[in-house]
């Protein structure tokens, strides 16, 4: 199960993790899709993407918006719950779709996030916006570890300091990985042949996330993030008419 693809692919999510703070997953669970099962694929990427929230938390550690996080874990909590019902009640097909449109969607939606960044920042959004995004960002989390980019866009919005950002979104990705966690072993989704593949890719992961903190400052955001998106689009793409 664990191979040279595998590996690479594994290394690559971790550089833009730490490049850009989200991502991982998306980029990861549609790639790793294209070679297994893609329920097996959301299952393995599930230790990997606790352990990476857990070695960041304690950098950000209580620097969070208390305000916005009462108003995005329990939405973030109950989207995991229906996320994960969702892919253990879907067929294989249906999970691999799912996953191929969601790497579609968000791979055009950073595309357009970034070239169109002053949008985002100029809309007004409430509370209420934030409660039922917190909603999708976590059943997207259970499906495709795409949580990340969904709170993060909604955060961009609110023009909150660098610190209190990156904070308030590891601590909404631990909470929602955490409790991913329990559910996949409780409803079987994870077995233990597929946390031991998780771990094994772990390494490949931190490995990429040291190299992005090296690289961090001499990659081109622009030319970065078209390159990496196009990989997501395409692989969308392949899972959707694979399927």
């Amino acid at each position: 199960m664990i191979d040279v693809f595998s590996v690479t692919a594994a290394f690559l999510a971790g550089l833009i993790k730490t490049t850009f703070g989200v991502g991982a997953g998306v980029f990861l669970t549609p790639i790793l899709s294209l070679t297994m099962d893609s329920k097996a694929a959301v299952a393995i990427m599930a230790p990997m993407m606790l352990l990476s929230d857990i070695s960041t938390a304690g950098l950000h550690w209580k620097k969070w918006d208390a305000g916005n996080i009462k108003v995005l874990i329990p939405g973030g909590v109950a989207g995991v719950v229906l996320g994960t019902y969702y892919l253990a009640w879907a067929s294989p097909s249906a999970t691999q779709l799912t996953i191929g449109l969601i790497a579609i969607v968000f791979s055009v939606l950073q595309i357009i996030r970034q070239q169109k960044a002053d949008y985002f920042t100029g809309l007004q959004l409430k509370p209420y916006h934030g409660a039922v995004i917190s909603v999708l960002a976590g059943a997207s989390s259970a499906v495709a570890h795409s949580g990340g980019i969904i709170i993060s866009i909604y955060l961009v919005t609110l023009g909150m300091a660098k610190h209190a950002f990156v904070a308030t979104l590891v601590l909404f990705l631990l909470v929602g990985d955490t409790i991913k966690m329990i559910l996949f072993v409780n409803m079987d989704i994870l077995s233990p042949e597929l946390l031991v593949a998780g771990l094994k890719l772990t390494p490949a992961l931190f490995l990429g996330s040291w190299l992005g903190a090296k690289l961090i400052n001499k990659i081109s955001d622009r030319q970065f993030i078209l390159i990496i998106n196009g990989l997501i689009f395409v692989s969308g793409l392949f899972l959707v008419f694979k399927n």
